[in-house]
């Protein structure tokens, strides 16, 4: 979990304050509507009166709780506050077998093609959680190849398809500015294919003994073999490449979303991507989950916004990615929390 939430102690606030702030935060995740004090009172079972519950409220709006978005309206909850209910208030659903099975039936055991496997990651990551998910790639640039093939797909265009030692295989066309012929394309397949049957080779290696192998064919080579593999293995700045994002139409139905303000911050977060992939990126190398909650203080590029993530990696430790769902601060927390867990374990038992 983020560091920013555990550092939420769930003795500072006194047990009638969070039961107040428990029902706040529930109560506006069923209406997406202000609480107000009659609510609690007559819904939390605190034998409280209203006038007891809007004390205990103002000292939460004070603490940084909670806040009240116009005069005489009910209260909301803060980045704050959320972070205080997921720390220690949250009572964390199971992910049902139901939805296990949808996930497993969604992923076709005999296809090990990694672009295939990641796209319908975040597909159903979006279709059970209802918000929008988000898978970054792993580098394959550390991984074994043990083959790689080139075909021409048309004048200027090619397709790398390459097979990596755990048997995951990655396809990537591109553009050429040279029209290559394929008996030259299989000429440079073939020469790769004898470099890799003689020698374990990520690639990096293979690209240092090219440089000594195939100087005749250098200048040709190179553009192909650096469009083809290089230049969306090292993630640069070929965001289309390495985040995955699923169906956001759900999403946008959420309360949150009403006003085109809104709906133009959330587009413009999720299309430039260099936002996603830079917290997607604290997580791909950490042990467990992280939860960014966007406010004007912490994570102010998804304000209004929050980004549950978890690691994957796979078996022989070669691949590391990360996967996350985003939505509106008003998340179903214990439905997401599970769903996130359960998919990065599911990834990194199947690449």
């Amino acid at each position: 979990m983020d560091e920013k939430c555990e550092e939420y102690n769930y003795n500072d606030l006194n047990e009638r304050s969070r039961e107040i702030l428990l029902g706040i935060i529930e109560g506006y995740f069923g209406t997406a509507n202000p609480v107000g004090s009659k609510f609690i009172a007559e819904n939390c079972n605190l034998s409280l009166s209203p006038a007891s519950v809007r004390n205990i409220m103002a000292s939460l709006e004070e603490q940084g709780y909670i806040y009240q978005p116009h005069f005489s309206a009910g209260r909301v909850p803060t980045a704050k506050g959320y972070r205080f209910y997921i720390s220690g208030l949250m009572k964390t659903e199971k992910i049902t077998r139901e939805q296990k099975e949808i996930i497993k039936k969604r992923f076709n055991s005999a296809n090990r093609n990694l672009d295939g496997i990641l796209s319908q990651a975040s597909i159903s990551l979006s279709d059970l959680s209802h918000y929008a998910g988000v898978v970054l790639a792993p580098d394959t640039k550390s991984v074994f190849l043990l083959h790689i093939e080139f075909i021409r797909i048309k004048p200027n265009y090619i397709l790398a398809i390459m097979v990596f030692q755990n048997g995951i295989t990655e396809n990537k066309s591109f553009y050429v500015s040279k029209d290559v012929k394929q008996h030259e394309l299989s000429r440079y397949s073939n020469k790769l294919n004898e470099i890799l049957e003689n020698k374990n080779c990520d690639l990096d290696d293979l690209k240092d003994i090219i440089v000594e192998e195939m100087r005749d064919d250098k200048e040709n080579f190179f553009s192909i073999f650096n469009n083809s593999v290089f230049c969306s293995a090292d993630g640069g700045n070929n965001y289309d490449k390495c985040l995955y994002v699923g169906p956001e139409a759900d999403l946008l139905e959420e309360p949150e979303f009403s006003n085109n303000e809104q709906i133009k911050f959330f587009i413009k977060t999720i299309s430039d991507k260099k936002t996603i992939i830079k917290l997607l990126g604290h997580t791909k190398n950490s042990k467990t989950k992280q939860i960014f909650i966007g406010s004007d203080d912490e994570w102010s590029e998804i304000s209004g916004l929050s980004l549950i993530t978890a690691p994957y990696i796979s078996g022989n430790s070669m691949l590391r990615g990360s996967i996350g769902i985003i939505g509106p601060l008003r998340m179903n927390y214990s439905h997401v929390i599970p769903l996130i867990d359960f998919m990065a374990e599911f990834l990194s038992g199947i690449i």
